[in-house]
């Protein structure tokens, strides 16, 4: 009778077994495909702090109350002309590694009057990495999520002072002037997948 050495294959007494298959599919189903309602960015508008927004009765309130906020993913695809398309993401969408999808945040000024600056900061999930496609031009970046320089990033990579790959950032900002009552903003950047 010949041993098994269960150290080289410590799953081999259990791979005959009908659980074993439907546990160890549940478990490769669950590492290539991701959930999307886990990987939206986190948005924080900021307005210039110099005056406080008074409300109807008086009170003083915070400026960031004063900016409502909306992010939407949705998938990069194209369709049989190769146009591009942008199918929003749903809580059902499944996503697959090596997606890319396209983030946008929408900020409206909910101020009584016109916002001199603000400043819009939109984190990067860990489940995926930046690609580019970053608009309006000249934002920030943050490799750590909050020392923020102006992009492209660059630092010490062996030795030598390089751009670092956008893969490696955790959230852009940006600031942006003159945004009217009621007005809306939209910054949006793409990102793969992991």
């Amino acid at each position: 009778m010949k041993k098994s050495n269960l150290l080289a294959n410590p799953f081999a007494a259990w791979t005959g077994h009908r659980l074993f298959h439907v546990v160890a599919g549940t478990l490769v189903g669950a590492m290539a495909v991701t959930q999307a309602s886990a990987i939206l960015p986190t948005p924080e508008p900021a307005l210039d702090g110099s005056t406080a927004v008074q409300s109807s009765n008086n009170t003083s309130r915070s400026n960031a109350q004063a900016v409502s906020s909306k992010i939407t993913a949705s998938l990069v695809s194209v369709d049989p002309n190769g146009r591009e398309l942008l199918v929003p993401v749903t809580a059902n969408t499944r996503l697959q590694s090596g997606n890319v999808l396209e983030y946008q945040g929408l900020f409206t000024n909910t101020n009584p009057d016109r916002v001199r600056r603000m400043t819009v900061t939109m984190t990067i999930p860990e489940q995926v990495e930046m690609l580019g496609g970053i608009a309006p031009d000249f934002p920030f970046g943050s490799a750590d999520g909050s020392a923020f320089a102006r992009m492209p990033l660059r630092g010490n990579i062996d030795g030598q002072v390089q751009e670092i790959p956008l893969k490696y950032y955790k959230a852009v900002r940006w600031n942006l002037d003159a945004v009217g009552l009621n007005d809306t903003v939209m910054v949006k950047y793409r990102a793969r997948v992991k």
